[in-house]
């Protein structure tokens, strides 16, 4: 290597690989400008192949960037801009929403594929102008819900799943994806297109998770008096009046997805999706099924959360199964890539 302040670096060279240059060099003509132009080749291409090399094995890198994404922290939400106040990376940031998001009694691998997910959610908010980043618990509050003996366990388990997948993204197109999640699904996941209309997700389709259903939160059963299931109904449509006698009569699903949610729904003359009757009911999800039982309405559900994305139960059944976090996000995320944000 040259020293840092070697003023012919070229000369060396001439020295090293080509001893008789110098003897060439003398004779001059156009013999010598046609070496000399060689010789400034070669040293062009000695001194680039190092950065070509480098790019070569940088792996696919998207182009947000982590001072970025450090930046958003300090800019943020609340709990962003306390984060950045603490000293927080991005890296820490998500250490604790990845304690709000999953049990951590799951599969290491279920875990890192969640770790993935949470990081694509701060590059994505990244994208917009609220930037709004998810919600992440602090080290005290660990503290306080585990104890000192649990924190120590679940915060090693919590920094093994975001060391193992350090910088690593799901993308679509090049941009970080909206990268849904929920608890359980109804035994298939949904389709955002078909589901909300969302056209620009095309990875947020419709697979198979019938690896869902032995969850025992897949399946959930609740009954309402009629009364109070009619007065709860009016909070959402006020001009929703039924006689008690034959409720149901007057309330009617009118459109379910491929995978059983509630689309639409009418109640009297009045028209609601599915997700707001559940929010109104506090249902599980909006696959739900109504029924008159014995004087009272029955109320059905399937499954824990919206149902696109991710099913948590569903990815650690595919890892107790062997399934690598790659392998669990390419199988619910259709077409994307998994990269590596920039530095």
């Amino acid at each position: 290597m040259f020293e840092k302040w070697d003023f012919f670096p070229y000369i060396k060279l001439q020295q090293l690989y080509f001893p008789h240059y110098l003897h060439i060099v003398r004779q001059g003509g156009a013999f010598l400008k046609e070496k000399i132009k060689t010789f400034f080749a070669i040293c062009i291409l000695i001194l680039t192949v190092p950065y070509v090399v480098t790019l070569l094995f940088q792996g696919n890198k998207t182009s947000v960037g982590r001072q970025a994404l450090k930046s958003m922290l300090e800019e943020g939400s609340d709990s962003g801009r306390q984060a950045g106040k603490d000293g927080l990376d991005m890296e820490e940031y998500l250490t604790g929403i990845l304690a709000k998001e999953i049990p951590l009694d799951y599969q290491m691998e279920t875990i890192k594929a969640q770790a993935v997910i949470g990081r694509t959610s701060l590059a994505a908010a990244l994208e917009t102008e609220e930037k709004n980043l998810p919600a992440s618990m602090s080290r005290e509050e660990m503290l306080e819900l585990w104890g000192q003996d649990g924190f120590e366990e679940n915060y090693r388990i919590l920094e093994e799943a975001v060391r193992a997948t350090q910088g690593e993204i799901l993308s679509y197109s090049g941009k970080p994806i909206q990268a849904e999640f929920h608890a359980v699904s109804a035994g298939r996941t949904r389709s955002a297109k078909e589901a909300f209309q969302r056209e620009d997700e095309p990875y947020l389709d419709g697979v198979d998770s019938g690896m869902d259903i032995p969850s025992p939160d897949f399946l959930k059963v609740v009954f309402l008096d009629k009364e109070e299931f009619g007065k709860k109904l009016a909070e959402v449509c006020p001009s929703f009046h039924a006689d008690t006698k034959g409720i149901l009569d007057s309330v009617t699903v009118e459109e379910r997805d491929s995978s059983g949610y509630v689309v639409r729904m009418k109640a009297g003359e009045e028209e609601l999706s599915g997700e707001v009757f559940r929010s109104c009911f506090g249902l599980n999800s909006s696959c739900f099924y109504l029924k008159e039982v014995e004087g009272q309405v029955r109320i059905v559900t399937k499954g824990l959360g919206h149902g696109l994305g991710l099913s948590q139960y569903g990815a650690n059944e595919l890892a107790k199964e062997g399934k690598s976090y790659q392998e669990i996000l390419k199988y619910y995320y259709q077409e994307i890539s998994i990269e590596e944000i920039s530095e």
